[in-house]
């Protein structure tokens, strides 16, 4: 849009410039006519040209308007340059406002906010991927101690039973032993009292 507003100012300067010539141009064919209709409708004496005053006096007064006109537009078109000028300078300005707000667009469309921090986007992918991948190796690793674990728990367990077993059979064992070992001592006991009554 910057472009196109430049691009039509100086579209319009070169009209205007255009313009002013052409206009300066008929002025100055006029003035030429005036001259030469001057110098035709003057008399001849010997060798030099006898003009009337009231004649000369009208060419003079459009020699002046034509003088006065083409300052006038010289003024007009220098005020314009002044203000083309300071319109381009101002655009200018504006340009440069653009780029850097631009700029800064780009910048921040190119990073992305991580923890406060603001991280290039290839830098982001990277951190990304790296937390990703330290995850899942956190997780395998979790897994298979996991898994692991739960294999010597189930050992633990079979080795539990089986001692547990053991021992059930190692307690009726002793059960029955002490049984024995009882029907003997009271075997033995009543022989004893047996022995005592016959003596």
């Amino acid at each position: 849009m910057i472009k196109l507003t430049q691009k039509t100012i100086l579209i319009l300067f070169v009209f205007l410039v255009n313009l002013g010539t052409l206009k300066a141009q008929e002025k100055s064919k006029k003035l030429t006519n005036d001259l030469s209709t001057l110098i035709d409708n003057s008399n001849d004496f010997k060798e030099y040209k006898v003009v009337k005053k009231a004649t000369i006096t009208n060419f003079q007064a459009s020699l002046n308007s034509y003088i006065k006109q083409e300052q006038s537009i010289q003024m007009n078109l220098e005020n314009e340059i002044k203000a083309n000028e300071e319109v381009i300078k101002a655009l200018g300005k504006e340009m440069k406002t653009f780029k850097t707000a631009n700029e800064q667009l780009v910048s921040e469309k190119a990073t992305i906010g991580f923890l406060g921090f603001p991280v290039n986007k290839s830098n982001y992918s990277a951190i990304m991927w790296t937390l990703f991948l330290i995850t899942l190796a956190i997780a395998v690793i979790l897994f298979l101690s996991f898994k692991k674990a739960n294999k010597v728990t189930k050992s633990s367990k079979t080795a539990l039973a089986e001692l547990e077993e053991e021992y059930q059979s190692y307690r009726g064992a002793c059960v029955e032993r002490e049984q024995n070992l009882r029907r003997q001592l009271f075997d033995e006991v009543k022989k004893m009292k047996d022995l005592k009554n016959v003596s």
